[in-house]
């Protein structure tokens, strides 16, 4: 099983590295960025399945690349789905550096990289119209996660993305999904919609 993936990955980082090299030299069409795209995240998800194997130690860190190549080109899953990551490491690391034990300047530094990146990434996304990304910038300014809190900002994106989505009639689904399923929050949220209507 594992010999099939990893000639699978061989395979798709050789076709790959042609197609980045024809996009270096020529100007490839949409179709062509599309398809280059759909190979980076086949990629991310063989690697992905590789995670806590022996012999594949970094396989965390390649899914990560892989997206992140992918987000060069403009593909807003691959930016969504990398600062999700980025911003996941972040937090640990901010919980890390709040216990005391294991806070250094190191994790400080790296914490403040992670939250860097994921916001970068999630900012570029929502402006191309990723929903799941508005969603969560909105969740980071609500909690404080990586920028100074702002309630009021993040309730804004909240509520934009479930307009955007046109997602009114699932809004216990989606408060459940993203952890804002406590009363103030929603009292909250029907009050921003009812501003934005009037």
């Amino acid at each position: 099983m594992i010999f099939f993936k990893q000639r699978a990955i061989r395979k798709l980082q050789k076709k790959l590295k042609a197609m980045q090299h024809f996009r270096e030299h020529n100007q490839p069409k949409d179709d062509v960025l599309k398809k280059e795209m759909q190979m980076y995240h086949k990629l991310a998800g063989i690697w992905k399945s590789l995670i806590g194997k022996k012999k594949f130690p970094f396989a965390q860190d390649m899914v990560a690349e892989c997206l992140r190549a992918s987000a060069r080109l403009d593909d807003t899953e691959a930016q969504y789905q990398l600062g999700r990551m980025l911003m996941d490491e972040g937090r640990m690391r901010e919980a890390l550096q709040k216990e005391g034990l294991f806070a250094s300047v190191g994790n400080e530094r790296k914490m403040r990289e992670c939250f860097e990146e994921a916001h970068a990434l999630l900012e570029k996304s929502l402006d191309l119209g990723h929903i799941a990304a508005k969603r969560l910038s909105g969740l980071c300014f609500i909690n404080g996660w990586g920028v100074d809190m702002d309630r009021e900002r993040g309730f804004e994106r909240v509520v934009e993305s479930i307009e955007q989505e046109k997602a009114w009639d699932k809004l216990p689904q989606i408060f459940a999904s993203i952890g804002l399923n406590k009363p103030e929050f929603f009292e909250a949220l029907t009050q921003r919609r009812g501003r934005n209507q009037g």
